[in-house]
């Protein structure tokens, strides 16, 4: 009977225990990988999430390899070959493997806390007799109510379910899912798809396969469409296959299997399970025999060797055996000719031995014949089998090119759907700010009338307040109280009667402040800064202005003017006479006044205290009249503002400036000194009064 062979699909490098398992149990097994384990395309998330374990209360490891990436990831960070797991943060697993796996890095109880489906001290169900190994069970296995409000962190692969990350939510808890390694479709090479063909032949051996993973399944289902020939497809439906888990067996019969058989959790399991299969069809190991002593070179020609003998082989060793075998030739006839020619040669005996040395010479003939014709056809069917190799490795390459195409997009398509993510993920952020502002805002809705209106009292005798203490303004400061008295008296209620008074208080201490003429003030000296570019300076060429020495000439013509006119209306001659000297004797007197006038332009004497005023050039009068129009300005802020003391300093600046560089007799100069001196008179000092007192009422008022 052939034996049977059972086909691993377990990712390359992880299967080398369940084989050496089943083949030390007398099986044949193929390795066709139907996962590819690789890193994860972008560990930043996961280098991110390892960067700050303690603010977790739970890590969840969803696999060995998730155990193993993500470990060294932290040795990584850590600088060191094995990294140190925080004792305060516990972990998760779903199956033995993965305990052995955390084990192996020196995460175990009881310095480390892990959760798992057979772990005792976290079992409600201690007694399964074959317990689960999936999320389900480790779900059971936690306490929601202790991870309520807390982050956990669950390391996988891509894809994958989301069933305990949607518990976990549904319990309260915060999720971060983190990848750490990323399962790809494998390419199985010529010779395991050739042997894959071999066992779906007529006459094959039986093969079972082992399948361990939903995914597994999906990729071999992919894979035999692309490699295989429907009737092959078909068969290959037909062939035993043992499913890890229910899921596994749910998947498979989705996608056509017809022949599924159920295997325990573990290696173990699968082992019993496969040998169990194998015992159904009449296949029982062999024990093994003392070695025999070695046959004659002919016996063992005549005798095949034996598929059961060595209960280690793989089906490679034993096609080798038989290709070997058929390829030996025979010596049984040369060494019979040999041992009658070495005897005594009698004639009978001669012609005996020449006739069976003719025949031996014929078998060796007829030997060498089909050795070179079983070698010809060995060398076509290399051949067959290199043209074959080649065109498999073309259509490979292509596939290999047409898997990068398609990573690449696969690739853009996860970056896209990570960005939609995290547009999502921002969006859920800023419905719940949403959230939390709208039921404060309902919370605040939710207080009674009252308080709303005290609310509304405060803040406006708090507006009113600021306004009073920046801009002085009294108005306002009094009408606020007056509109809150009014509302009170509204409600007219016992408890805002100390209130009122207080407010009634702070009404009579406004109206007893002295009004001020601000604006008038401040009007006055926008006068003063608008003549200033007007007034004559010391050092000017016109000592005095053309209307100052024009007044005494048109005074004196006026009088001449009346006297002209005078006449005309005196009857007689003698007051004409008299009339006409007078007038003469007036126009001599307005002739001295004009020579005198014009000589006192010419030379004129006067005292000047500051004599650097003589001094000053056209440039430094410009300057001058500027920083006394800048000390005018700053005067006006501080007015507004009420800052006293800066705008008494900078006019009294102004006034002294003007007085020391402008000429004092010049009526202009008079006219802006007694501008300044109006303003300076309107600004009164006055102490404001606070209200103090009423917001200090309406405080208690509301601590009541």
């Amino acid at each position: 009977m052939l034996r049977p062979t059972v086909v691993v699909t377990r990712p390359a490098g992880q299967s080398r225990q369940l084989i050496d398992a089943l083949q030390a149990a007398g099986l044949d097994v193929l390795s066709f990988p139907l996962l590819a384990i690789g890193p994860a395309t972008d560990d930043g998330p996961l280098r991110a999430a390892l960067g700050e374990l303690e603010r977790f209360a739970l890590v969840v490891f969803v696999s060995p390899n998730a155990i193993a990436y993500a470990l060294d990831a932290l040795a990584s960070q850590q600088g060191v070959l094995d990294p140190a797991w925080p004792i305060s943060v516990p972990v998760a697993v779903v199956g033995p493997a993965s305990v052995a796996a955390l084990a192996a890095r020196g995460i175990a109880a009881p310095t480390h806390r892990v959760i798992s489906p057979l772990d005792p001290a976290a079992a409600p169900a201690a007694n399964d007799v074959d317990p689960r190994f999936d999320s389900e069970a480790l779900w059971a296995r936690l306490d929601p109510a202790e991870l309520r409000g807390r982050s956990v962190l669950i390391v996988r692969g891509n894809g994958g379910r989301d069933w305990l990350a949607e518990r976990l939510r549904e319990a309260g808890a915060t999720v971060v899912a983190v990848q750490a390694y990323r399962r790809d479709l494998p390419e199985p090479g010529a010779m395991q798809w050739q042997a894959v063909r071999e066992s779906l032949a007529d006459g094959a051996a039986p093969h079972a396969w082992l399948l361990t993973s939903s995914e597994a399944v999906r990729n071999l289902d992919t894979l035999a469409g692309q490699h295989l020939s429907p009737d092959e497809v078909q068969r290959l439906r037909q062939v035993q296959c043992i499913a890890a888990h229910a899921r596994i067996a749910e998947q498979a019969d989705a996608l056509g299997f017809r022949r599924i058989g159920a295997a325990s959790p573990g290696d173990d399991g699968l082992l019993q399970a496969c040998l169990a299969w194998a015992r159904e069809r009449g296949w029982q190991p062999a024990a093994p025999t003392p070695a025999e002593p070695a046959a004659p070179a002919a016996a063992a020609q005549a005798s095949p060797p034996d598929p059961s003998h060595s209960s280690t082989s793989t089906k490679a060793d034993r096609v080798t055996q038989q290709n070997s075998n058929s390829t030996a030739p025979p010596n049984t006839a040369q060494t019979d000719a040999r041992a009658r020619t070495n005897g005594a040669a009698t004639p009978a005996t001669a012609t005996a031995g020449k006739g069976r040395g003719a025949i031996a010479w014929l078998l060796l003939v007829i030997v060498l014949l089909a050795g070179g014709a079983a070698f010809w056809w060995l060398q076509q069917r290399v051949d067959r089998l290199t043209e074959e190799l080649a065109r498999r490795q073309q259509s490979n390459d292509s596939l290999v090119q047409e898997s990068r195409v398609l990573t690449r997009e696969a690739q853009s398509t996860i970056k896209e759907m990570q960005a939609k993510v995290g547009a999502l993920e921002a969006r859920i952020d800023d419905t719940r700010d949403k959230q939390a502002t709208l039921e404060q805002v309902y919370q605040d809705l939710m207080r009674n009338r009252d308080d709303w209106e005290l609310a509304e009292i405060q803040q406006l005798l708090t507006n009113a307040g600021q306004q009073l203490q920046l801009t002085g303004n009294v108005q306002v400061a009094l009408s606020a109280l007056q509109s809150a008295d009014v509302r009170l008296a509204r409600s007219d209620k016992p408890e805002t009667n100390e209130l009122r008074r207080a407010i009634a208080r702070d009404i009579a201490s406004m109206k007893a402040v002295p009004e001020m003429d601000l604006t008038g003030a401040a009007i006055k000296l926008d006068e003063a800064i608008n003549q200033i570019d007007a007034l004559p300076l010391l050092s000017g060429e016109r000592m005095l202005e053309r209307g100052d020495a024009a007044a005494p000439a048109s005074a004196a013509a006026a009088p001449d003017a009346a006297a002209a006119s005078a006449p005309e209306a005196a009857p007689g001659g003698g007051s004409r006479i008299a009339a006409a000297g007078e007038r003469l004797a007036r126009w001599a007197e307005g002739l001295w006044a004009t020579v005198r006038d014009e000589l006192a332009q010419v030379i004129r004497v006067r005292r000047v205290d500051n004599t650097d005023a003589l001094l000053m050039s056209g440039d430094q009068g410009w300057f001058l009249r500027e920083n006394i129009k800048l000390r005018l300005l700053n005067a006006r802020l501080a007015l507004l503002s009420r800052n006293e003391t800066v705008f008494r300093n900078d006019l009294a600046g102004a006034q002294d400036m003007i007085a020391r560089y402008f000429d004092g007799n010049s009526r202009r100069v008079q006219t802006v000194q007694t501008l300044l001196k109006q303003a300076q008179a309107g600004a009164v000092s006055v102490q404001l009064p606070t209200m103090a007192e009423s917001l200090g009422a309406l405080r208690a008022l509301k601590k009541e």
